[in-house]
């Protein structure tokens, strides 16, 4: 499968499992219209099991093993971060965001520099989504959604404008 950066996504598509899913095959788009074609991945090859996790080979070695979560696989991947811009408040909800991967670092690009500055989650079986001020999410967090806090209104004085969506069970 042709992807140096293992963004398959982006690059390849119509994928099917085949030979009892050992073999990943996928069409994959190139420049050149002509040189699309279908390819495939031995998947025994380049994933295997770590001391209990399914971890790949493909962007290089495994030089360390994730510690154990004791969050377990959520039933339901699809957490939604309800955020308002007004009133500090979660009176009046301007936004709902519907997050279901992880994120580094995601911000609301509307073209101009934007902030909310109260927002609540619903139906978090198993995220982090940690708040930052500015949206490239250096700097301090000021602000952290997890399940534990779910359906609770945090309120922001200066703003929110990036956050990092991080699962709490082991996602390797």
């Amino acid at each position: 499968i042709e992807s140096r950066s293992g963004a398959y996504s982006q690059s390849c598509s119509e994928c099917i499992l085949l030979d009892e899913g050992a073999t990943l095959q996928c069409y994959c788009k190139s420049t050149y219209a002509a040189n699309s074609k279908n390819t495939t991945l031995n998947l025994e090859e380049h994933i295997a099991n770590y001391d209990g996790h399914l971890l790949s080979n493909l962007t290089g070695s495994v030089t360390s093993i994730p510690a154990d979560s004791s969050w377990p696989i959520p039933s339901d991947f699809e957490v939604q971060l309800q955020v308002s811009s007004l009133n500090n408040n979660c009176s009046t909800i301007g936004g709902y965001l519907t997050l279901n991967d992880p994120q580094d670092c995601y911000y609301l690009n509307l073209g101009v520099e934007y902030y909310w500055y109260a927002a609540t989650t619903v139906n978090n079986l198993g995220w982090k989504i940690v708040a930052y001020h500015d949206s490239t999410c250096s700097g301090e967090a000021v602000g952290t959604f997890t399940p534990e806090n779910v359906d609770t209104c945090l309120t922001f004085e200066d703003g929110v404008s990036g956050f990092a969506v991080i699962p709490l069970w082991n996602a390797d």
